[in-house]
Formats: structure tokens, sequence, C-alpha cells
């Protein structure tokens, strides 16, 4: 007997299917893959150290952090809870979107996204009210397209979510230093290196 996680799944997956869903959804899902998500966080990186846009540099690399830390939650997802994704396993599920991946909890794409968009939100409280709704809208978007896709369920989105909220706020409480060191050294390397020894040798 279906659950109310694979009534809403057959619901989004099949009977709000339509030919405009299927062209548009394969975009949003690509948009959103983890490994187009970190080539723009990297070139993000490298353009604004290039241009001199310390804030923009710090915001991009708080991400890249964020991503590793993301990743790892996700890997331990998939790896403590291998549950294959809904089209491989559910009568009728139609897959809408192109996915290699075999595990379904938690979803990559989902963890990512709220990881870089609650990063940017958490980061730049000046235009804090112009992003939210924007935010908050490709989110809920980018949830109807990974169920709609037929590769995840509900529960997989809630976990991303999830997942990707701690990691903002795991990166921006607690590892925003390395920025700033890698910022220091980036801009003075040996004085960086002088002042990390002297921190060494008080430490000891």
């Amino acid at each position: 007997m279906p659950n109310i996680q694979t009534e809403l799944l057959y619901y989004i997956n099949n009977t709000l299917q339509n030919p405009f869903l299927d062209q548009i959804a394969p975009i949003i899902y690509h948009i959103a893959d983890v490994k187009v998500t970190l080539i723009l966080i990297i070139l993000a990186v490298i353009i604004s150290w290039k241009l001199k846009k310390d804030k923009i540099f710090k915001l991009a690399a708080l991400c890249l952090i964020g991503f590793l830390v993301s990743s790892l939650f996700v890997g331990l997802g998939k790896t403590f809870y291998p549950s294959p994704r809904p089209f491989m396993v559910l009568d009728g599920i139609r897959l809408a979107v192109i996915d290699n991946g075999y595990y379904s909890f938690p979803s990559g794409h989902f963890a990512d996204t709220v990881m870089v968009l609650s990063i940017i939100l958490m980061k730049t409280k000046k235009y804090r009210k112009f992003l939210f709704v924007p935010a908050i809208a490709y989110v809920m978007i980018l949830a109807f397209v990974v169920m709609y896709g037929g590769v995840h369920y509900p529960i997989d989105v809630i976990g991303g979510g999830t997942i990707g909220l701690i990691s903002a706020i795991i990166t921006v409480s607690y590892l925003d230093f390395i920025v700033d060191y890698i910022i220091n050294f980036l801009n003075d390397p040996r004085e960086s290196l002088k002042l990390l020894k002297i921190k060494l040798r008080l430490k000891d």
C-alpha cells in the first residue's frame, strides 16, 4: 500500500506530467548538478581573486568549503542509508531527467543548492531582503524538479535541505577563519607564515 511519500511522488511525477515540464525539468536539474555547482564556485573564487574583489572572494571561498562539508554529509548519508532511486524500484515512475547515480538519499543537488544559497544569505545582510524571495523560489522549484524527474523521494529533499543548511551554518560559524587565513596568505605569504609560527609556539 502506497504511503504519503510515494503518493506525493506519483502525483508530482505522473499526474502533473506535461510537455513543458518535460522540457524545462532537465535544464533546471542540470544547472543544479553537483559538478556544475563546484565548477561555478571555483570560477567565482579565481575570477574574484584576479579582480581583487575580496568580499566576493571570501563568499565564494566559503561556498567552496561549504561544498566540501556538504559533500561529506551527503556521502555519509548515501553510505549508511543506501536507498535506490524511485524510478528504479517503483512501477510507473518516469525518469524525466538524466542522472546516472544509484543512491537516492539524500539529494546532493538539493543539499549543495541550499548550502550555497544559505551562505550567500548569511553573508550578504545588505542584500538579503532582495535575495531571500528568489532564493526560496529557486529552492522550491528545484525540490519539485528532483521529484518530477523521478530521481528523489520527498524525504531525500528534506534530508538534502537539512544537510545543506547545517553545512552552511558550520561553514559560516566555525570555518570562516580558514578563508581569512587564505586571504592573508595570498596577500603576504611571508607574514602569514610568520604569524602562524608565532601562534604555534604560543600553543606549545
